[in-house]
Formats: structure tokens, C-alpha cells, sequence
């Protein structure tokens, strides 16, 4: 069978490097415990609708979200105090002169998105947004797989703000009555205007999930620029997942050398089983990948939408399979 585009994984490279979303083959799952082949009932179906404040991660969503649409509305102009954006080095300790800072490193967005890093190991750290500049506090969101406070700061990880002063050169930044002292460095990276993001899967489509169906990991294009969410999971245990996701969007260039365009007749035509399906009142192809997964592939709009059920057993069951129908029958495009 031939090798069909499946979904997005995600490659970081180093800590101030662009964060790229690559299209690999379907393959097999790790296995897991059998599934029971009995059916659910209809009353299994949540009455939840996935959009971005009802899954894991909710809060941080909201401004991530915030801050893509005023970036993209607004060009090339900074949601924060434009001083602040760029790259910036630390001083050798903190202002209560006891806290060793000498190995942090930070570059904030002109979208607010921002990392104060270790710039040899990349980690310890934090990253996050900031929004809401006074001209001299921002609120930060942060990202809470990459949160690693510096010594001196004691900060929320659901949020909190940072005090900042800057003159020249020279930016501090505090919390705690304590303050990091950065100073502008150069760098060659951009900080690149990107056109042609596609909007985030949250904002273009709903459904339902039935009974125990937990979300589990959001796929986004380029962390450090938009935010762009593209892809969602959700678990049932250790049984299986679904997947939503934007496979293709016309080509759209927001990646350099990686092309999103897919040959949607060429990958439906690889599907074992396939037949068409109606999601949404659009026409789709079902079909399998691999025993373990049933793909769908739906054009709407400028998007081509693929939704996948992997069953984390050998094989894909009736029960599941019926779970998977199920969703897709809640399928909304907005």
C-alpha cells in the first residue's frame, strides 16, 4: 500500500531556533490493551463542544489566540512596547546580588511571545506571551511545558506579571522586588512577518467527543511567531486517540521550503476500504491507513480537514470505529 501524508509532528530545534511542522508516513502504534467490540450507546455523546477555552491548556489558548489575530490584523506592529522586542543577554547576577543569572539569555516577539532561556542547555526556563503593556508591566501567559523560574521570581504558572524599566540598551525586568538586567545583543535571526498562516483549527470547526475522550496535545505551527493551532488529540485511556487536524490549506507558503499542498486524490486513492462520507454537509473519503487507523479526508473552504481514529490495539475495532463515526457526525465548519 502506498505511504499516506498522516500528520503533523512537531521538531524544536535549539532554544531561539523556528519551530517547523513536518508531514510523516502512517505507521504503526505501540501496543495497548484490547478494546471491547461492544458498542456505546447514544447517551455516551457529551454534549461539549471543542473550541479552545473548553480543552487542556484553556487559558493559555485564549491569549495565544488574542495575540495571533492582532498580529495578523495589525502587520508588522508589536502588541507590546516595541523597545523590548529583539534579543538580550544577561547580567552576571540578579539585583539581590546572590542569584547567578550569568547563563540566561531571553528575545521577546513582536507579537509578545517571549523566552528567557539558559543559552548553552536551552533549559532552565520560561516562555510564554506578554499582553496588556502599561509601559512598565506586562501580563504574562506561559507555557506550562516549558516552565522553569528563575531562582530569584516566585511566579504563577497560570500567569503573572513582570515590572520592567528600559533605557537604551539596557532592560530590567523584575518580580519580587527582584530584578534580571539584560542588554541588547544582535542577532541574525528574524523576526519574520509571516502572511500566510492558516487560522487555528479552533476557529474553524466544532464537535462533540463522547464519554471519556480526554484532550491530550495541541500541534501548532511555529511557536515563536503565531500560534498557529493546527492540530488537536484526544485520548480514551490507553484504547485510543482522534485526531483533528489542518492537512492542507491550498499550498499556502508559511514555511519556507515545506510544502502544504497535498495531492488529496493521490492519498484517498491509497486508502484501503474507502468509501465516501458526509462530515459537516461536505463530502468526504474514509478509509484505512493501517489496521490500527481509519483516516477521513474533508475539503472546506480553503482547508482540507483530515480526521483520524488510531486504535492503540492491533487492530481498529467496530466499537471504535463506531466512536469515530459518532464524532464526525457532530462536525461542524464555521
Amino acid at each position: 500500500m502506498k505511504k499516506i501524508n498522516r500528520r503533523f509532528s512537531l521538531s524544536v530545534i535549539a532554544v531561539v531556533t523556528m519551530t517547523s511542522i513536518m508531514l510523516s508516513s502512517c505507521g504503526t502504534k505501540p501496543a495497548g490493551t484490547d478494546v471491547s467490540s461492544s458498542s456505546q450507546t447514544e447517551s455516551e455523546i457529551t454534549s461539549v463542544t471543542t473550541t479552545t477555552t473548553e480543552t487542556t491548556a484553556a487559558s493559555s489558548s485564549e491569549d495565544e489566540t488574542k495575540a495571533t489575530s492582532e498580529s495578523k490584523e495589525e502587520g508588522t506592529k508589536s502588541v507590546i512596547n516595541e523597545a523590548l522586542t529583539g534579543y538580550w543577554g544577561c547580567e552576571k547576577t540578579a539585583s539581590d546580588g546572590k542569584t547567578d543569572t550569568s547563563f540566561y539569555a531571553m528575545y521577546i516577539k513582536k507579537n509578545g511571545y517571549f523566552s528567557i532561556y539558559d543559552r548553552a542547555a536551552g533549559n532552565p526556563g520560561i516562555s510564554g506571551y506578554m499582553s496588556n503593556d502599561t509601559g512598565s508591566t506586562v501580563d504574562c501567559v506561559f507555557e506550562e511545558d516549558d516552565f522553569d523560574v528563575p531562582f530569584c521570581w516566585k511566579m504563577d504558572i497560570k500567569g503573572d506579571k513582570l515590572n520592567y524599566e528600559i533605557e537604551g540598551d539596557t532592560l530590567k525586568l523584575g518580580h519580587d522586588d527582584v530584578w534580571m538586567i539584560f542588554k541588547r545583543e544582535e542577532s541574525e535571526e528574524e523576526d519574520v512577518d509571516y502572511k500566510n498562516m492558516p487560522q487555528p483549527i479552533d476557529d474553524l470547526l466544532t464537535f462533540d467527543l463522547p464519554k471519556g475522550y480526554e484532550s491530550d496535545t495541541k500541534i501548532k505551527y511555529n511557536d515563536e511567531e503565531w500560534t498557529s493551532i493546527v492540530a488537536r488529540t484526544f485520548t480514551k485511556g490507553d484504547e485510543g486517540e482522534f485526531d483533528a487536524a489542518i492537512f492542507s490549506y491550498k499550498g499556502l507558503d508559511c514555511l519556507d521550503d515545506i510544502e502544504q499542498k497535498i495531492d488529496l486524490k493521490e492519498q484517498t486513492d491509497a486508502l484501503d476500504d474507502a468509501k465516501e462520507i458526509t462530515v459537516g454537509g461536505e463530502k468526504g473519503v474514509m478509509g484505512k491507513c493501517e489496521p490500527g487507523d481509519m483516516i477521513v479526508y474533508v475539503s472546506h473552504g480553503d482547508y482540507v480537514f483530515q480526521f483520524i481514529f488510531s486504535s492503540y490495539g492491533e487492530k481498529i475495532t467496530d466499537a471504535q470505529i463506531k466512536d469515530f463515526e459518532k464524532i464526525l457526525g457532530t462536525v461542524k465548519f464555521n
